[in-house]
């Protein structure tokens, strides 16, 4: 059988603040498809906590990321589903990813001790940036706060300011180990195959409809798994063969 997952990444709510140009959110060209991204949708939280359940049936152990191309800090409930998440024993660690824009006081109190961790991505100019940095690390005092102040872009897709035609050379003959890393439940309930994958481009069905345990050893999800382990991999599936990533 092939090994468990070792992350399962929720987006709670489908709406972020930033409009990053480097986000596939908002680089890539099918408006239409993303429009579900622009307004406040949620995920439910008898939905998590179904697949929270299946997951640990499956014997999972890992981490649960409760943010994805989103700002979790937009969803009200986010503390509400830090303490669902972290009632389970079982899981190694329950974190997202944040750029603190929405953080408050308030907001920081009430999640502290829910997570293990959040990480913070500022984008804003010194000394601001550093001001910034030193009031949040003084707001959490159980849940560690990861500030990060100065961190590379990555292309994707369709990331302006890259070269995506010499990326996409230089690493499609490489191997893909990013579906064998993480089950994605995005807040339309779409399983998504990897951190690129943003608008469901491999048809790999909706949660509950389709199990954690259908979608992750399924014929299809193995299959690609399977490939992408292999050199050349990426040259069977259209999307994957124009990856910049290595």
């Amino acid at each position: 059988m092939n090994d468990l997952f070792k992350y399962i990444d929720f987006e709670t709510i489908s709406t972020c603040n930033r409009t990053c140009p480097t986000c596939i959110r908002n680089s890539h060209p099918n408006r239409k498809a993303l429009s579900s991204w622009f307004e406040p949708n949620y995920l439910e939280m008898e939905t998590i906590r179904e697949a929270l359940d299946q997951s640990v049936a499956l014997g999972f152990t890992g981490g649960v990321c409760l943010s994805h191309y989103n700002e979790p800090l937009m969803d009200e409930r986010i503390p509400e589903i830090s303490s669902l998440v972290r009632s389970y024993p079982q899981f190694d660690t329950v974190y997202f990813h944040s750029n603190g824009d929405y953080l408050t006081e308030e907001m920081a109190k009430d999640l502290d001790g829910r997570l293990d961790r959040i990480v913070f991505s500022l984008y804003m100019a010194e000394p601001k940036k550093t001001e910034r940095k030193n009031w949040i690390q003084s707001l959490f005092h159980k849940t560690k706060a990861d500030v990060i102040t100065q961190s590379d872009h990555i292309a994707t897709h369709f990331s302006p300011s890259f070269n995506l035609k010499e990326l996409i050379d230089k690493n499609k003959g490489k191997p893909c180990a990013e579906p064998r890393i993480r089950v994605i439940i995005n807040h339309r309930r779409q399983y998504l195959l990897c951190c690129d994958d943003v608008i469901g481009n491999f048809d790999l069905g909706t949660f509950p409809e389709t199990s954690i345990s259908d979608f992750w050893f399924g014929d299809k999800h193995m299959e690609i798994m399977e490939n992408l382990k292999h050199s050349g991999g990426r040259s069977k599936y259209p999307y994957c063969s124009t990856c910049p990533r290595p």
